[in-house]
């Protein structure tokens, strides 16, 4: 009997260890550290969104939803969607230096710390709440005294996805289905066209072929006509092969001749410059012979000062040549 009690009192004893193992194997180290509360409230749609629902800082999670809830206004009907936070200060640290602090919510927020809504997954579309420093976004806060409030921002997609429900869908489909009615139309008539198109194209067809008929004759002709022009062309540039040749030997058995006569006149040619060269020095300024042809040009322009002077005294007097001038 005692060996049963002990036996009983051995397995409850071993349950309920075990009970608490799974409890601090499920729960983590959360049990014995201080949890960080906080607070977002959203006016908008929160689909996808649930208790357990992750929260992430820059893709680290860092806490999860513990509740979410309905604030409404009996007199205005606005309603809010509170959403309460439990995040871990150990995944968010502040360092300064060596030296870490507490988490400060109320400090981050006023330093840009926002909160807004993410997918999660595209397929099951649900969603979990991502925080980051957004310091240029507005600071709106909406709830009262109780746990630090994050604000929010709007979602990334949210503004497309209202400017898309606002697009005026049903206008817009009525009138692609009246495009395609008119492009019916328009293929009906543009087939009508063709069919006649068609009969006039097998007249056109016949009168086609009569042309090409003609076409050929003509190009036969033409064929016949350009063969005789390429006789001719061969046998006039024979001719001027055989006059290039004629007119190459011209031209080397002449071409001893032509090399003696270059001689020539490059050895003329030599001795003209030679000549225009002396002629140079000695009508240059300062040379002999140009001095001496200046002093007989003077001699001369003086003789014939003189001659003119006794010509004139012979016409006044004619027999001073016999008399001689009575003034000397």
């Amino acid at each position: 009997m005692k060996r049963n009690a002990l036996l009983i009192g051995a397995f409850v004893i071993a349950a309920f260890l075990i009970t608490v193992a799974a409890i601090l194997w499920l729960g983590g180290n959360d049990l014995f550290t201080k949890q960080q509360k906080a607070r977002v409230f959203y006016q908008g749609n929160v689909s996808g969104l649930s208790v357990g629902a992750p929260v992430n800082f820059r893709g680290v999670m860092i806490g999860q939803v513990t509740d979410i809830g309905i604030q409404m206004d009996p007199a205005t009907l606005k309603t809010t969607v509170p959403v309460s936070l439990r995040l871990q200060p150990s995944a968010l640290r502040l360092t300064n230096g060596d030296e870490e602090k507490s988490l400060d919510l109320p400090l981050l927020v006023q330093r840009g710390l926002r909160a807004r809504l993410a997918s999660q997954s595209v397929v099951t579309g649900q969603k979990a709440i991502e925080l980051d420093f957004l310091p240029n976004t507005p600071a709106t806060l909406l709830g009262g005294p109780g746990a630090p409030e994050i604000p929010t921002v709007a979602d990334r997609f949210g503004a497309l996805i209202d400017q898309v429900a606002n697009l005026p869908l049903r206008d817009t489909v009525a009138d692609m289905r009246e495009a395609i009615q008119e492009l019916r139309s328009t293929l009906v008539s543009v087939q009508k066209t063709l069919d006649g198109a068609q009969g006039v194209l097998s007249g056109a067809g016949k009168e086609l072929q009569l042309t090409g008929a003609e076409s050929r004759k003509t190009l036969a002709a033409a064929t016949e006509a350009i063969r005789q022009v390429q006789g001719s062309s061969e046998a006039t540039l024979r001719s001027i092969t055989q006059l290039a040749d004629s007119s190459r030997q011209t031209v080397l058995s002449a071409q001893p001749e032509l090399q003696r006569t270059l001689v020539g006149a490059r050895e003329a040619s030599e001795t003209a410059r030679l000549s225009m060269q002396r002629l140079a020095d000695m009508a240059s300024p300062g040379a002999p012979l140009r001095s001496d042809l200046e002093t007989a040009v003077q001699d001369l322009s003086q003789a014939a000062r003189s001659l003119r002077s006794w010509g004139e005294q012979l016409e006044e007097r004619p027999n001073a040549i016999i008399f001689g001038n009575p003034r000397q």
